[in-house]
C-alpha cells in the first residue's frame, strides 16, 4: 500500500508541474471529458497489471501505462504540442528526481523503510512544487512562448537523464541498487539541472538583446519619421508665409477674373487658395514653435474626423527636450488617442483633450480620450491589437527613461489617460 501512496505521489507531483509550465486555462467541457476518460482508463490498466503481474511490474511500465497518456491528455488541453510538450513532460521527470533521491537518502538512515519513504517524498514534493512555481516557471514559460526552434536540440537533455536512470533503475529498483545508483544519479541530475539553468539563462539574455536592438530600430524609424514630418510641418509653415506675401497678387488675379464676368474661375481660384490655406494653417497655442507645428498638424486630423479637441498648453519657446522627442510623443500619443476615439460608438463622445505645460523645468503631458473596447496590458504599456502596431507606446517609454521621466497608461470606466513628465 505504501508503494501505491508513493507512486501516486510522484504521479500528481509531475502532472502538477507539467500543468504549471504548460500554464493550461481549461475553457472547453468536451476536452475536460476526454482526460478524464483518459484517466480512467489509466487506472484501470495500472489496476489489470497490478493485479496479474504485481506493483513492480506497474512501476517498470510506468512510461506506457502513465506517461503515454498523461501526453495524450495534455495535448488536448495545451496549446503547446509536440515536441515542446515532450520536453516539458522530460523537464516534469527532472524536477520530480531531487525529491525522490532525497527520500532514498533520507530513508537509507532507517534501512529503506516505506513509510518513511513516502513520508519524506510528500514532505519534499511540498517546497519543491513552490520552488518550481515561483522561481522556475517564469524563466521557463519565457522560453516556452518565445522559442520556435532548437526543441529536439533541448530534448536530448532530458531525455539523455531520463533513458540513463530509466534503465539504472529509477522506477524499479532504487533501494535494490542504491550503493550502486545512488552517486550516479545525484551526479546526473545535478549536471542536467545545471544545463537547465544555462539554457534557461542563455535564452533570455538573447532574447532580451534581440527585443533591445529592436526597440533601438523602431526608435530610430520613429525619430526619422518624426524628422520627416516636422520638415513637412515646416514647410507648410513656410506655403503659408508665401501665400500671405502673395496675397496682393491673388486679389489682382481674382479681380482681373471678375471684370471679366468670369465668375466661374474666380470661384475656382478662391477654393483653390482656401485649400491651400487650411492645409497649411499653423494654430498658436503655446510659444513653443515645434509644439505648435505638431498640435495643429493633429488637431486638424481630429477634427477632420468628427472629434472633439481640447488643447491646453503653456510651452514657453526654449525647452530642454530635443524637438525629436518632442514631436515622436505628441505624435504617437495623439495618433493612439485619435484611433480609439473613432472607434467609440456614438459621435458625440468621440472626444479628446490635451494639457501640455513646463513647471521646475519638467515638462508635463497629459492626453485623455474615451474609448470603447477593453485595452489589455503588457508590462504596464496598452497591447495594441492592429498588426504591426503598439511600437509607439514603446517609444514614449523609451523616450522617457531617456530624459529620467515618468509615464503611465492608464484605463479605466471607458476613459483612458496617458501621462508625461520628462
Amino acid at each position: 500500500m505504501i508503494d501505491i501512496i508513493a507512486l501516486l505521489l510522484v504521479t500528481v507531483c509531475g502532472t502538477s508541474i507539467v500543468y504549471m509550465l504548460l500554464d493550461i486555462e481549461i475553457k472547453n467541457r468536451k476536452s475536460i471529458v476526454y482526460v478524464c476518460l483518459i484517466i480512467g482508463l489509466v487506472a484501470i490498466a495500472s489496476v489489470i497489471v497490478w493485479t496479474n503481474y504485481g506493483f513492480k511490474y506497474v512501476k517498470m511500465f510506468y512510461p506506457l501505462l502513465v506517461q503515454m497518456p498523461s501526453y495524450i491528455a495534455f495535448s488536448i488541453l495545451s496549446k503547446h504540442k509536440g515536441i515542446k510538450l515532450f520536453f516539458v513532460m522530460l523537464t516534469a521527470v527532472i524536477l520530480t528526481a531531487p525529491a525522490v533521491l532525497v527520500a532514498v537518502v533520507v530513508s537509507s538512515f532507517f534501512n529503506f523503510d516505506r513509510t518513511v519513504l513516502a513520508t519524506v517524498r510528500f514532505s519534499a514534493y511540498v517546497p519543491l512544487l513552490f520552488i518550481v512555481y515561483k522561481y522556475f516557471r517564469p524563466s521557463f514559460l519565457y522560453m516556452l512562448r518565445n522559442a520556435d526552434k532548437g526543441w529536439f536540440g533541448f530534448c536530448t537533455i532530458p531525455l539523455s537523464y531520463y533513458i540513463l536512470s530509466y534503465f539504472s533503475g529509477k522506477y524499479y529498483s532504487y533501494i535494490e541498487n542504491w550503493e550502486i545508483t545512488a552517486i550516479f544519479h545525484i551526479m546526473s541530475l545535478i549536471l542536467t539541472l545545471a544545463s537547465y539553468v544555462l539554457i534557461l539563462r542563455f535564452f533570455k539574455q538573447t532574447r532580451e538583446q534581440m527585443n533591445l536592438e529592436n526597440e533601438q530600430a523602431i526608435l530610430i524609424t520613429q525619430i526619422d519619421s518624426a524628422k520627416l514630418h516636422l520638415e513637412a510641418l515646416q514647410e507648410s509653415q513656410e506655403k503659408t508665409i508665401i501665400y500671405r506675401h502673395d496675397l496682393r497678387h491673388n486679389l489682382q488675379l481674382i479681380n482681373a477674373y471678375l471684370m471679366d464676368n468670369n465668375v466661374d474661375e474666380a470661384r475656382a481660384y478662391i477654393s483653390t487658395i482656401e485649400k491651400s490655406i487650411e492645409d497649411t494653417v499653423v494654430e498658436s497655442y503655446c510659444q513653443n514653435y515645434t509644439v505648435n507645428l505638431i498640435l495643429s498638424s493633429y488637431v486638424g486630423k481630429a477634427k477632420r474626423e468628427g472629434i472633439t479637441f481640447a488643447v491646453k498648453a503653456q510651452v514657453p519657446e526654449a525647452i530642454t527636450i530635443a524637438n525629436m522627442d518632442i514631436c515622436i510623443i505628441l505624435a504617437n500619443a495623439i495618433e493612439n488617442a485619435i484611433h480609439a476615439s473613432l472607434q467609440v460608438y456614438d459621435p458625440n463622445k468621440r472626444a479628446i483633450a490635451l494639457t501640455c505645460y513646463t513647471k521646475n523645468d519638467k515638462l508635463y503631458i497629459q492626453i485623455i480620450n474615451n474609448y470603447e473596447h477593453a485595452i489589455a496590458f503588457d508590462n504596464d504599456l496598452p497591447k495594441s491589437s492592429r498588426p504591426h502596431h503598439g511600437y509607439g507606446t514603446k517609444s514614449i517609454a523609451k523616450i522617457t527613461e531617456k530624459y529620467n521621466g515618468m509615464h503611465s497608461f492608464e484605463a479605466q470606466g471607458g476613459v483612458f489617460k496617458v501621462s508625461i513628465i520628462l
